[in-house]
């Protein structure tokens, strides 16, 4: 049968691998003001721009069941017979996954999974499910499904805000947090944990400093599959800043990284110039 993976826009997922995988993508939302746009629709730097003017971070919402029935339909109408696997943005932070499943009672082989991951961590799950039918091809939904679930809890997502000023405009750290962080020079990481973002490892020193410390700490906790790793952040990472990363990757023996570029819904919550890196690690 032949199948189709969809995701949210949230996954941050490129051109190049949605088009080597045939994925297709349904778009979240954001609100700027009394505008609301499809994430994707604008360049991330209007999400920056709107803060500093307004003092007010955008919103972000989830794709609607209508978003979701206007894609579904449209597979089902270019491929009668496919199977739609959903590898869906972590279920636990946006009312997507809910969308997804209600637009899905109007369909038949439609199946719905949570990736328990976002942004850069979903695509790295999407991806693997991609390579998992395209080796599989005769696999049952069931089979691919379970793919998912044993992936999903491999996969590490370590994020390094450069600002705690978004995250505490979102409510995520307390005036406290911030001021003493912003003097004693502090970078809290964030990592995903069960589907959900939360306050990780705290690094103090020059942003590159902690860049490093990330790194190593990453590879010294993770025994990771080589070819997942993957590198990159959000508008406003510096050239410098990503060499630097990518210089450190390879000191670690790791010849290169794939590299993502955060798309509007992680970013209106991370703030400009944060860094992530992301793999999934080896079964044990």
């Amino acid at each position: 049968m032949p199948y189709v993976i969809t995701t949210e826009s949230g996954s941050d997922i490129s051109q190049e691998l949605i088009e080597r995988f045939n994925i297709k993508v349904i778009p979240m939302h954001v609100t700027l003001g009394e505008r609301t746009v499809d994430d994707g629709s604008i360049p991330v730097s209007e999400i920056y721009d709107f803060y500093d003017e307004t003092g007010t971070l955008p919103k972000t919402s989830g794709s609607t069941p209508e978003d979701f029935r206007v894609m579904f339909e449209k597979i089902f109408s270019e491929t009668p017979d496919a199977t739609i696997i959903h590898v869906a943005y972590s279920a636990i932070t946006t009312v997507s996954y809910n969308s997804g499943r209600i637009a899905a009672e109007d369909f038949n082989n439609i199946h719905l999974v949570d990736s328990k991951n976002v942004s850069g961590g979903l695509t790295a799950v999407v991806v693997a499910t991609a390579q998992f039918v395209e080796e599989n091809p005769t696999a049952t939904p069931e089979e691919i499904i379970a793919f998912v679930e044993d992936v999903r809890e491999r996969t590490r997502f370590v994020f390094l805000p450069q600002t705690l000023t978004y995250l505490k405009a979102g409510g995520r750290v307390s005036n406290v947090q911030f001021f003493g962080a912003s003097l004693l020079n502090i970078h809290p990481t964030i990592a995903l944990t069960d589907g959900k973002l939360l306050a990780a490892k705290k690094y103090r020193g020059s942003f590159q400093r902690c860049i490093k410390n990330v790194i190593n700490d990453f590879f010294k906790t993770y025994d990771i599959i080589p070819e997942t790793l993957t590198i990159g952040g959000t508008d406003g990472l510096s050239q410098a800043d990503t060499d630097f990363a990518l210089n450190e990757v390879k000191s670690h023996g790791f010849a290169t990284a794939h590299t993502f570029d955060a798309g509007a819904v992680i970013s209106s919550h991370g703030g400009p110039g944060a860094f992530g890196i992301i793999a999934i690690e080896k079964k044990k």
